[in-house]
């Protein structure tokens, strides 16, 4: 009995402490919608304490975000700095090349370099030019030079004309990419993207029949290229033709870097050039030693072989001829259908004892008068400018094509 008597009273507890709790909460709930959070935490021992975490919350917060803007734009800064810098570099170098090369126009190389012809007609790699120059260390960086002749290469901006629907240089270029291993047909896809008409070679390509019918669709240049670059525009020209990669044909054996051959500086003479600067002589001196090998290329880039500026309007001009001092074996192989390894490796040995100093020296090699006159050339006008600053672990290029004796740059841009 008594058992029921507690039972009955804890119940009734229960009941009244379960009512009082929904009455309680529901006036909490009505004050709450009523006037806000705040308002109910007023006179709470806990309201202050609140307050503060949620102040301190919102600091830190906005001083994180502070902080790292800050560091961002920190670092932003610093790299345009010294990318400004390294631009700076690369522009001066730019000029810096410029004046090597008119400076060797005017004799200045026979002055420094054994061998080297004083005919200003003549153009060769025992030129000032043509030198690997060690890169030169400056105030807040370095800059780093290179000159290379673009008149060693295939003008294909010359294939067709206005005049003429395909030049001898259409015949070298097809038996370039023969010599190659590559398709024929790549010299028809290029004749069609500069020539004036739509109508199509034999195995090339025109806007209406290809170019347009892509996903991505384009019309063919017919005219003039700007860029080298173009190439990869051209149809069959896939990036691993355009950059050489992959292996080279089996057929291709003994490869060399280049044929430059030695460049011999007088030492005394580039003290003079440079006085108090004894580690140039030395690192320029370093390109004296054996008799160094004959062959074909290692490189299978294309653009170390092609070009696209000259002159257009005259594909007899002197700017499209190929400079036998300077052409590389590749492009040497591909000037006639006689052009033997054999050959090609008489003329280069030739150079690299004596620079030719008129294209009737090799008259026993190309027999061609024709062809030997109106297309080969002892001498070069235009050249590519690689001019590369460099500030900390920032690197800037700038690529120029510069016409020495008109001062024309047909080109100038950041690689």
């Amino acid at each position: 009995m008594t058992m029921m008597k507690y039972s009955m009273k804890i119940r009734g507890l229960m009941a009244r402490y379960a009512s009082a709790f929904r009455h309680d909460y529901a006036r909490r709930a009505a004050d709450l919608r009523a006037h806000g959070v705040f308002v109910r935490m007023r006179g709470s021992r806990g309201f202050v304490l609140v307050i503060v975490f949620l102040m301190i919350t919102l600091l830190v917060s906005v001083s994180s975000e502070f902080f790292i803007t800050a560091v961002t734009n920190m670092h932003y800064k610093r790299g345009f700095d010294q990318k400004l810098k390294a631009w700076t570099l690369a522009k001066a170098g730019t000029a810096l090349c410029a004046y090597i090369l008119d400076a060797d126009k005017k004799g200045g190389s026979s002055s420094i370099m054994q061998g080297a012809s004083s005919n200003s007609a003549v153009d060769s790699y025992q030129d000032l030019w043509a030198l690997n120059f060690p890169e030169i260390p400056l105030e807040y960086g370095d800059l780093k030079l290179r000159i290379n002749d673009e008149n060693s290469k295939i003008n294909l901006s010359v294939l067709g004309t206005e005049v003429v629907d395909r030049t001898p240089y259409y015949s070298i270029t097809q038996r370039f990419f023969l010599n190659m291993g590559l398709p024929m047909d790549l010299a028809d896809c290029l004749l069609d993207w500069v020539d004036l008409d739509d109508s199509r070679s034999p195995y090339g390509a025109e806007s209406s029949d290809y170019y347009l019918t892509l996903p991505s669709p384009y019309h063919a240049k017919n005219r003039e290229m700007d860029s080298i670059q173009e190439m990869l525009l051209v149809r069959g020209i896939t990036p691993e033709i355009y950059y050489g990669l992959g292996d080279p044909p089996v057929n291709e054996t003994n490869l060399v870097d280049d044929n430059r051959g030695n460049q011999n500086l007088d030492a005394a003479a580039v003290e003079k050039f440079a006085p108090g600067n004894k580690g140039l002589a030395e690192k320029t001196m370093s390109f004296k030693g054996l008799e160094r090998p004959i062959g074909k290329e290692r490189s299978r880039r294309l653009s170390d072989y092609f070009r696209v500026h000259g002159d257009r309007t005259d594909y007899l001009s002197d700017l499209n001829k190929i400079n036998i001092n300077t052409a590389s074996y590749r492009v040497l192989s591909a000037l006639t259908d006689t052009m033997t390894d054999d050959i090609v490796t008489e003329l280069v040995r030739r150079r690299q004892q004596k620079p030719f100093e008129t294209v009737d020296e090799i008259k026993d090699l190309v027999p061609d008068d024709t062809f030997r006159k109106n297309h080969l050339s002892v001498r070069s006008f235009i050249f590519r400018i690689d001019s590369t600053g460099t500030v900390n672990d920032t690197e800037v290029t700038i690529v120029a094509v510069y016409n020495r004796d008109t001062k024309k740059y047909y080109y100038v841009g950041e690689q």
